[in-house]
């Protein structure tokens, strides 16, 4: 086994699903609500809406009615889903992105957190491609900072254990700084994040290459990044 309750997973794709919701499931259902890990599904609100058995037009900003209705219609059609995955990460183009709880049965309605995407229209040619790539890897290096970081201190004292990973002590900063400023979701937060990463990432002619700089002016609401 690659992976247990402590594991976080970031699903980048929508390629067998099933089977992999079905995996996800076994590994998850019935940990304790106060577990390490965690698993969410990245995906755009026009795949959200077929998946879900809706029609989206990815020119038109998705409404909360539609994400609504595709959720309940992803999980009727992945029933695996609702132990499985925490939450989607649904992007939606120039639109901002959505946090939405993957319900699990009882709840009232779907709970959904809007996150914002920097206004880009001003800055001249942009190149794309890889910036979906870099929204996922921005998202899950900043979840896997924030979850050591609650689990180790919540960023209120120095954590007693050493953080492994990608993301630096000065973004990492950032990141706690804001989580505990906002008073957000660890995902919501990372997910911010990853969508920073990734408009950073289209002012680079390289596929998935970008300014920390960058990211970090996006994320603090700077429209011009930080250049």
């Amino acid at each position: 086994r690659l992976a247990d309750e402590d594991t976080i997973v970031l699903v980048d794709s929508v390629v067998g699903l099933g089977p992999l919701l079905e995996s996800l499931a076994s590994i998850y259902c019935g940990s304790s609500e106060d577990r390490a890990g965690g698993a969410v599904l990245k995906l755009n609100a026009a795949e959200l809406c077929k998946l879900g058995g809706l029609s989206k037009d990815e020119s038109v900003r998705v409404t909360s009615k539609e994400l609504s209705d595709a959720t309940l219609g992803f999980v009727a059609k992945y029933p695996a889903a609702g132990d499985a995955l925490d939450y989607l990460l649904v992007t939606d183009g120039k639109f901002p992105g959505n946090v939405v709880a993957v319900p699990t049965g009882g709840e009232e309605g779907i709970r959904t957190t809007e996150v914002p995407v920097p206004d880009l229209s001003e800055r001249g040619t942009l190149y794309p491609i890889g910036a979906g790539d870099t929204v996922a890897a921005g998202t899950l290096a900043a979840w896997q900072y924030l979850r050591h970081n609650r689990h180790n201190g919540g960023g209120e004292e120095e954590s007693e254990e050493p953080f492994f990973g990608v993301v630096s002590s000065r973004v990492g900063e950032r990141l706690a700084s804001s989580r505990r400023r906002e008073k957000t979701l660890d995902i919501a937060t990372s997910f911010a994040f990853g969508l920073a990463c990734g408009s950073a990432s289209c002012l680079d002619r390289e596929n998935s290459v970008f300014d920390v700089d960058d990211a970090l002016g996006y994320f603090d609401g700077d429209e011009r990044g930080g250049r």
